[in-house]
């Protein structure tokens, strides 16, 4: 997937490219986790266009991806938190 494949805010897609970065964070915060080490925000944005199949060949692409990151590992972080609690620290890891 290219950068221009990506579909904009109000592209009828978005909300499911937006929850496959989510999900992707996540995966990535579980391994992380798992591993006992933490990851900033650059390595999570290559870690997550690996989980994409993403090529970030321009410095835009890269940088537009790495915002929408920083926009929503919180919410993939909130998530995780939500399940530890509810589950016990039980939740499925989809290794792709």
């Amino acid at each position: 997937m290219s950068i221009a494949q990506i579909p904009t805010v109000q592209a009828p897609g978005w909300n499911a490219f937006r929850a496959r970065v989510i999900a992707a964070i996540t995966d990535v915060e579980v391994l992380m986790q798992q591993l006992g080490r933490g990851i900033n925000a650059e390595v999570m944005t290559e870690e997550v266009a690996e989980h994409l199949g993403m090529e970030l060949t321009t410095p835009e692409a890269y940088e537009a991806l790495l915002q929408l990151v920083r926009a929503t590992r919180p919410i993939a972080q909130e998530s995780l938190r939500v399940t530890r609690e509810q589950q016990g620290g039980q939740y499925s890891l989809l290794l792709l």
